[in-house]
């Protein structure tokens, strides 16, 4: 018999605040998480809004802002599998873990650019070979090095860089994990800052409205980026139910990877590779596309995404994927890179718990693009039973990840 995996924990840093309650609040009430910059000077660009997180200020002699959300949102999943209060302290978050047999938990840290503020620093200041800050760890390595220490994770460590789909993919990867008893449970995390460089990086790739992200909207125009971390606990079923897990949020039941192998930025227009991804998705969960009743998409709100996504749809669940309710967390709190996938979970997770599928902002239903004929809910969310969500995630390069979450 196979192994089953669940989801024991979520955590989250967002725009919308710290906490998956805040997180949570905040698409649901259909609040936008975008506002001026602040930490740099972003008028010289295309858009000086993006979603900035608070309570995370550069200071010399501390980790990159990254890292700091990442410890948080951990931190706090961690705390919700094992049934912890709010103040509970790295120590005591070690040895509940341990009494629970969750020792051997393995990470997987997924980002697009790591704490790159530290290296900006060391660009502006002079004061260290960027190159040696590298190497120290602030990009990649230092985040899961980390965590493992913090908290004590003893499993194996994997650290992915796929562009957006990195937080998908790391979910992705902890339930093959988990599938093949190589951990007693994974913490798969996604996380990025924003940063001058990272900014102008993305201003250059011609991604950002002018304006605001409208997906599904015949006006919109790009997505605005934003910042943020999440965090997701993913053990066996027989395990979680063994131990008594606090609260069992959802399962994972399948998982898909692919490369459209076609452009450095610019999405396949048939949907070839996002198209297999759904299919191989749905047929590594054993079901079928009528199974689906909620779509938990990539949407990012520019021209060709939100097109080549709604015909991969049209074709993989015919007729009636114009009927499955769609989300757009990206609507709400942008786009948060490493992060996304995973506060994309968190949200389908919550979704599946409490029967809400949060608002698209941005779209007017009267200005709905014919090519994105999809079943988007405005104004308010929308309420029902969801029993099995897809959710989707794509990336420059063309990495494509999906993962098939289910209601326990």
């Amino acid at each position: 018999m196979s192994i089953r995996a669940v989801i024991t924990g979520l955590g989250s840093v967002s725009p919308h605040g710290r906490g998956v309650r805040a997180l949570w609040d905040g698409l649901l009430g259909g609040r936008s998480a975008f506002r001026e910059v602040t930490i740099f000077d972003a008028s010289v660009f295309r858009n000086a809004q993006a979603g900035e997180v608070d309570g995370y200020p550069a200071e010399e002699g501390k980790p990159a802002r990254a890292l700091r959300m990442l410890h948080d949102a951990a931190a706090e999943a961690l705390r919700d599998a094992l049934g912890l209060p709010e103040s509970a302290a790295p120590e005591a978050i070690q040895d509940a873990l341990a009494a629970a047999g969750l020792k051997n938990t393995a990470l997987v840290a997924g980002t697009n650019f790591g704490g790159m503020s530290a290296v900006e620093r060391a660009l502006v200041a002079g004061s260290e070979d960027p190159a040696q800050a590298s190497l120290k760890g602030y990009l990649f390595g230092e985040a899961g090095a980390s965590l493992a220490r913090r908290f004590g994770l003893c499993g194996p460590r994997f650290n992915l860089s796929l562009s957006c789909a990195s937080g998908a993919a790391g979910l992705g990867v902890a339930l093959d994990l988990i599938r093949q008893d190589r951990a007693d449970a994974v913490l798969a995390c996604g996380y990025d800052e924003l940063s001058l460089y990272i900014y102008a990086g993305l201003s250059a790739l011609r991604a950002i409205t002018p304006e605001t992200i409208r997906p599904f909207d015949k006006r919109r125009k790009g997505t605005l980026f934003s910042e943020g971390a999440a965090a997701v606990l993913v053990e066996s079923e027989a395990h979680a139910r063994a131990r008594k897990a606090h609260e069992i949020h959802a399962r994972i039941l399948g998982r898909y990877m692919n490369n459209d192998a076609y452009h450095m930025t610019a999405p396949e227009q048939e949907a070839t590779g996002i198209k297999a991804l759904m299919r191989a998705a749905l047929h590594d969960a054993g079901l079928g596309p009528e199974s689906v009743d909620h779509l938990n998409l990539h949407a990012t709100g520019t021209p060709y995404n939100d097109k080549i996504e709604t015909k991969a749809v049209l074709e993989v669940f015919g007729a009636r994927g114009a009927e499955i309710p769609v989300a757009s967390v990206k609507s709400s709190i942008g786009h948060t890179m490493g992060a996304a996938g995973v506060h994309e979970t968190v949200a389908a997770a919550l979704t599946l718990r409490e029967g809400k599928v949060p608002p698209v902002l941005g779209l007017d239903p009267n200005e709905q693009d014919p090519e994105c004929g999809l079943r988007a809910p405005t104004g308010a969310p929308l309420a029902g039973e969801f029993k099995t969500i897809l959710k989707t995630s794509y990336g420059f390069g063309g990495t494509n990840a999906a993962l098939v979450l289910g209601k326990v």
